[in-house]
């Protein structure tokens, strides 16, 4: 005998029908499956924020780097704070000579602690400029005189200065081994001190003010003879000018030098 056939059971129940149980289960599955899904997606921003990548770009590669192996990119975010006015100052001068120095293996030695149990060391490299010049805000009216018989202009200057020192780059490197937390940056504090006066003194050893005055007489010379077609001589001041303050650095606070050299600490 034959087995009548039967025909499949409809995929959406017809109106005034109800959904069978078994079916119900399968679309409760299949949405929460989806919503599944939808979360895992919207849990990997928020992973990747969590663990600071804050970029949409960075997280699209961070994303791909998880399924392709590849590895992670380096992140980083800088916060900056409000810009503050310290100080202004109108600027008169002719600046004729920049050198360039550097020094190497500036080691700084730190002892402190009972037997100099968390004393410690470090080397460090330095760069600076110093720059020299005249001061034009001290040139007046009666620094200027005219000899028409011999069509002459005679240019009285100051004595030429250094206007500038500046340490440009500093880097500390060997780092001696300590059992105690120390402050690097008090080792490289003093390297800078030391460093910015031994570009400043040694600039001044080695003629950079002879080199200035030289510069300034040619600048000086060609600049009034293109205006005034006249003979021009220029005369410079003897009297020694003072140092700018940026080449009167302070000594790291705390730190005092003594006569020969060294330095100390009141309170270790």
């Amino acid at each position: 005998m034959d087995t009548p056939e039967t025909s499949p059971a409809p995929l959406l129940p017809a109106h005034g029908e109800t959904v069978p149980a078994q079916n119900r289960r399968g679309c409760l599955w299949l949405l929460a499956g989806a919503l599944g899904c939808l979360g895992v997606l919207l849990l990997i921003p928020l992973i990747a924020i969590v663990f600071g990548f804050t970029s949409v770009g960075l997280i699209a590669q961070n994303v791909q780097g998880m399924f392709s192996g590849a590895p992670l990119p380096a992140a980083a975010s800088v916060v900056s704070s409000q810009t503050l006015l310290v100080s202004m100052q109108p600027l008169g001068q002719l600046v004729t000579v920049s050198v360039q120095l550097a020094q190497a293996d500036i080691q700084v030695t730190v002892q402190q602690g009972t037997g100099n149990l968390c004393g410690f060391s470090a080397n460090h490299v330095a760069q600076g400029t110093i720059e020299a010049g005249i001061d034009f805000a001290t040139i007046h009216p009666e620094n200027i005189t005219y000899q028409a018989e011999s069509n002459t202009y005679t240019v009285t200057l100051p004595a030429p200065q250094l206007t500038s020192c500046r340490l440009d780059y500093i880097r500390q490197y060997d780092r001696s081994t300590t059992l105690c937390a120390v402050d690097w940056d008090e080792a490289r504090l003093l390297a800078n001190y030391t460093a910015l006066l031994s570009f400043r003194d040694d600039a001044l050893e080695g003629g950079v003010l002879t080199r200035a005055q030289q510069q300034t007489q040619v600048v000086v010379e060609g600049f009034v003879r293109s205006l005034t077609a006249a003979n021009v001589e220029v005369v410079f001041e003897t009297a020694p000018a003072p140092l700018p303050v940026s080449c009167q650095p302070q000594a790291p606070q705390g730190w005092t030098q003594d006569a020969n050299g060294g330095w100390l600490r009141p309170g270790g």
